[in-house]
């Protein structure tokens, strides 16, 4: 799991500072999808908006840490 959230992340674009928060993103967002949490990150590699909406969930959750 670990290398495909590294590959989500450089697909995203994602900053180190917003990567750190991708695998809660996932775990949670997984969960509340009732998607594992391999299939919501294959369907994020191929699938842009969603891609666009965790990078969002990313950023606020670290712009709220800091």
């Amino acid at each position: 799991m670990t290398y495909a959230l590294v590959s989500l992340a450089r697909t995203m674009n994602l900053a180190p500072a917003a990567a750190i928060a991708l695998p809660t993103v996932i775990t949670v967002s997984a969960g509340k999808t009732g998607m594992s949490e391999a299939a919501l990150v294959a369907e994020a590699m191929v699938n842009a908006p969603l891609r666009e909406y965790l990078a969002g969930i990313c950023g606020t959750a670290m712009a709220e840490v800091a």
